[in-house]
């Protein structure tokens, strides 16, 4: 009887320490257990890991399901639609929509309704195109997209001309009935201006019609018939203000020679007529010569001379075009001609060049001198201004002389750099020219700044943002930022052009545990700007985590259960007399468990502050001292955070807060030589970062180099500590 008992006891001993092995596995699945080693991720558990979803990502991959059968699911990935074999399909949907919203516009404009013929270019036929572009590359036939966009902004183009006329022509007859001749003549010019590019307009549109019709099944003759109704109205509508405001002209010009250049201008001689033959005498006209203008004046039978040297003319230009360019006020119209000539090439030269002997972004240069040919000097030239490789600004000869005040930018390298002026003419009646003088590209100091803060409840969302100016506080746009945490790229984003950034970024699990640091890095590599890192630390939770796709609370509550119910076993087994010393040792072995740290969260602040006094050496090597205080400190926050009661929050406190904290805490042990020197070390550290964040006075280098050498020390001894040579409060005694 008793041997039975005695087994029944084992048993029941054996199933008690059954039961409080699942609630202890159970309890350190949930982060609430005695048990606290670290916890590693399988490769397979991390591939595995479920990418977070976003709205995007469910647009561009939404099911069949997800969707109304009577709409086209926006960007859509067009794989999908190609497994489901419905792409061209697709297509040709598309395609009848742009050529129903063509159709739509064309009416709207033939009733007078701008707007809503802008629309159907603007906002249906444009969403249309885009998702038609992507699919239609995809697809092994033609694809049309270029006629597509091109219909659209040529319909585009003549509704925003058609409107503007319109409203001109309103705006001319309200002056015509107010009796100002002046003003109305001046709209008249206008309303002709506008018919004209109406007219070209129409007829671009009309062909990119023709080409729609002939690449693939589509009718637009409704949309072509709306377009010539359109035109031809405002064709009618100008002929008559034409013969109302104007008088039509005869222009005829000869030239003294064939060869021209820039040294031998074209001289020619000339004659302005009405349409009936009375002579456009005594008036002071513009002609547009070939890519110039000239002025002159007309004698009282109507002719003139002038002479014209060709710049921008390409070398191969063999009719010269001439035209009459009456004033807005004249009564004339315009009229055209031609001459024949041959162009040769000069080579100008830049003389004079003027420039600063040393830049800096942000710096505004003043590059100034004189174009000429021989000694005649070249007019209404554009000129290019460079720096380095790059072109930073655009100026225009004046009577030959030309002045530019432009901007150095970031992406200009420092060093030394030519800096000067680029005539980009190629095969011109110009030859092309370059003049520069070297000069030097100073490298400016930065700041980055960078604030990092978890999402709400979301456990592993960081919302980042911060700035890159220079050390003066000026803004760096346009610049790239790199977003890092634990030696992974989260995101590269661009300041703005406040030089702000920010971005919300998914931290992976395997780059940081608990505390971890977003650095945000500025690589100056090929510009003039120096590159600088700073950080920020977030605390990422674990009370929210899941394990094995069960929230947190539902493993609280089976642990709670388990707990109760092991309770109740170890009642009744003391109760029948089966306690053992072994299990007291056991209980003693778990309680001391229980005060174990937490390795991987040590190592991840150790990793923290070793990159960030890195980064500390590198300011310093850059000549930035004080930058290099506040980064070794900084440095030093992350390696003796942890030594601050886990109960405070140890990121708030001040720099002589923080020392108070942590002497205070150093306190509470025996005294040693290692404390005392650790404490010299840490208030020699804040003292210097003080200094260097709040007093006028730069730190030296030297200082600043004690102070990194201070850093490390404290590191390494924190480092050795954790090794065992140092016992926290609470270790002593038995």
């Amino acid at each position: 009887m008793y041997p039975r008992r005695e087994r029944e006891g084992v048993s029941d001993s054996r199933a008690s320490s059954v039961v409080f092995v699942t609630a202890v596995v159970v309890l350190a699945s949930s982060g609430v257990g005695v048990v606290t080693a670290p916890a590693t991720a399988s490769p397979a558990a991390v591939a595995t890991e479920p990418m977070v979803e976003t709205s995007h990502s469910r647009l561009l991959f939404q099911t069949d399901d997800e969707t109304d059968d009577n709409v086209t699911p926006r960007h859509r990935d067009p794989r999908e639609y190609d497994e489901d074999g419905n792409l061209e399909a697709l297509e040709r949907r598309l395609m009848t929509r742009m050529v129903d919203d063509l159709e739509a516009g064309a009416l709207s404009l033939e009733e007078g309704e701008y707007e809503r013929a802008a629309r159907s270019v603007d906002e249906s036929y444009a969403d249309s195109f885009d998702r038609y572009a992507e699919i239609a590359a995809e697809t092994a036939g033609e694809n049309d997209a270029a006629l597509f966009e091109l219909a659209g902004e040529n319909q585009g183009r003549i509704v925003e001309a058609v409107r503007r006329y319109n409203e001109t022509k309103a705006e001319y007859e309200r002056a015509r009935a107010a009796g100002d001749e002046g003003r109305a003549r001046s709209l008249a010019r206008d309303l002709e201006t506008l018919a004209t590019s109406i007219n070209e307009s129409s007829r671009e549109l009309r062909a990119t019609y023709d080409d729609l019709e002939s690449a693939t099944d589509a009718n637009l003759s409704t949309a072509d018939a709306a377009i010539e109704t359109v035109t031809e109205e405002i064709r009618a509508e100008q002929a008559t203000v034409r013969e109302t405001e104007f008088v039509a002209t005869v222009l005829t010009v000869d030239a003294d020679r064939e060869m021209i250049s820039f040294s031998e201008p074209l001289t020619a001689t000339g004659r302005l007529r009405t349409a009936t033959g009375r002579p456009v005498g005594s008036e002071p006209i513009r002609l547009a010569v070939g890519n110039g203008s000239v002025r002159t004046e007309t004698a009282a039978d109507g002719s003139f001379a002038f002479e014209y040297r060709p710049t921008a003319e390409p070398v191969s230009t063999e009719r010269l075009a001439i035209e009459y360019v009456p004033a807005n006020e004249s009564l004339y119209l315009g009229s055209e001609t031609a001459v024949d000539v041959s162009v040769e090439q000069v080579d100008p030269t830049v003389s004079g060049l003027q420039t600063p002997t040393a830049v800096a972004y942000g710096e505004t240069a003043t590059v100034g001198g004189d174009l000429h040919v021989d000694e005649t000097p070249v007019d209404g030239v554009p000129l290019a201004v460079t720096l380095g490789d790059e072109r930073i600004g655009r100026t225009e000869t004046t009577n030959g002389s030309f002045e530019a005040a432009v901007e150095v930018p970031a992406t200009v390298p420092d060093g030394g750099r030519e800096l000067g002026v680029r005539l980009a003419y190629e095969d011109r009646a110009l030859a092309g020219t370059t003049a520069t003088t070297d000069v030097t590209v100073r490298e400016t100091e930065v700041d980055v700044t960078v604030s990092a803060t978890r999402v709400g409840d979301a456990e592993r969302t960081v919302a980042v943002d911060g700035t890159l100016e220079t050390t003066d506080g000026s803004p760096v746009a346009g610049r790239p930022v790199r977003l890092d945490a634990g030696g992974t790229t989260l995101e590269t984003v661009t300041t703005a052009d406040d030089g702000s950034f920010a971005a919300t970024v998914a931290v992976p699990a395997g780059a940081v545990r608990s505390d971890g640091a977003i650095v945000a890095t500025y690589d100056g590599s090929g510009s003039n700007l120096a590159s600088d890192t700073a950080a920020s630390t977030v605390s990422f939770s674990t009370d929210a985590r899941s394990w094995w796709g069960i929230p947190a609370w539902v493993w609280f509550g089976l642990g709670g259960g388990l707990i109760a119910f092991l309770g109740a076993a170890v009642f009744v087994w003391r109760r029948r007399g089966r306690s053992s010393p072994s299990s007291q040792s056991a209980s003693a072995g778990d309680a001391a468990t229980d005060t174990a740290t937490n390795p991987a969260a040590e190592r991840s602040s150790t990793e923290i502050a070793g990159a960030v006094l890195e980064h500390g050496r590198d300011a310093l090597s850059r000549g930035r001292p004080n930058r290099a205080v506040e980064l070794a400190y900084a440095a030093v926050r992350h390696a003796l955070s942890d030594r601050i009661d886990a109960g405070d929050s140890s990121t708030t406190l001040t720099h002589w807060e923080f020392y108070r904290r942590w002497t205070d805490r150093r306190a509470d042990g025996p005294d040693s030589d290692d404390d005392t020197a650790e404490r010299a070390l840490l208030r020699t550290v804040t003292e210097r970062y003080e200094r260097a964040t709040f007093d006028v006075t730069d730190v030296s280098s030297a200082e600043a180099e004690r102070v990194l050498e201070a850093v490390g020390r404290l590191c390494d001894r924190r480092t050795d500590g954790d090794g065992g040579t140092r016992s926290e409060p609470g270790d002593h005694g038995g």
